[in-house]
């Protein structure tokens, strides 16, 4: 099953003002069997994903199962 990671909340996304002009929002999707297998990994990298180029990492704030 496919999980979405993202570095802030569904709501944060929409009342953040945004004064630079349209911002990326940060987001890293992985395979877990389930819900729980996604949060002990997030759990066991203290709150933290990487995107795939290892390049940035945030702090995990939602996760979302896809597809």
């Amino acid at each position: 099953m496919k999980f979405e990671f993202k570095g802030l909340s569904s709501y944060e996304e929409n009342s953040t003002p945004n004064y630079v002009g349209d911002t990326k929002v940060r987001s890293v999707i992985q395979d877990f069997v389930n819900m729980d297998e996604a949060i002990e990994f997030v759990s066991n990298h203290h709150g933290f994903i990487k995107t795939e180029d290892g390049k940035f990492a945030f702090e995990v704030r939602n996760i979302s199962a896809i597809g």
